[in-house]
């Protein structure tokens, strides 16, 4: 068997795949593992849960096309013989490629939002009970004032 040999021109996107590929590895391991550690503690809130539920399919759609990605710039690279007399299959490969980078950049622009959008509705939540609770403690120490002052009095 002969030996591998790799052109000079090719290591570039080589590099470039393999670094996408195993970025989009990681990343989706990573998300999944963050997921179920979150599991317990997302019962409780469904809306929590449903932010989650949706973050962790958004990311892992990315974390699939950057690997796509990662995988199509080599491949297209090699297959530079197979596209020569062939402009618009060349053309129509990397517009494919383009357009799943564009696509992963705004799945990340709309995780970015999203998120946004559900920390600020969490806060909002938050000083909404934090004034309930407060509110509750105001009314539990006036009726605690109260009874102890008819108690000072007998």
């Amino acid at each position: 068997m002969p030996p591998l040999r790799i052109a000079a021109d090719t290591i570039p996107a080589l590099i470039v795949g393999v670094l996408l590929l195993g970025f989009a590895l990681v990343s989706a391991w990573l998300q999944i593992q963050s997921r179920r550690g979150l599991s317990e503690l997302l019962e409780d809130d469904p809306l929590a849960k449903t932010f989650a539920d949706r973050q962790v399919r958004r990311r892992l759609q990315v974390s699939g096309m950057l690997g796509i990605v990662g995988i199509m710039i080599p491949l297209g690279d090699q297959l530079e013989q197979f596209f020569r007399g062939r402009p618009g299959l060349f053309f129509v490969y990397w517009i494919v490629v383009l357009i799943l980078v564009a696509w992963s950049v705004l799945m990340a622009l709309g995780d970015w939002l999203s998120a946004s959008a559900y920390s600020s509705l969490a806060n909002i939540q938050l000083r909404l009970q934090r004034k309930q609770l407060e509110d509750a403690v105001r009314r539990y120490q006036a009726s605690q004032n109260g009874h102890a002052g008819e108690d000072h009095l007998e």
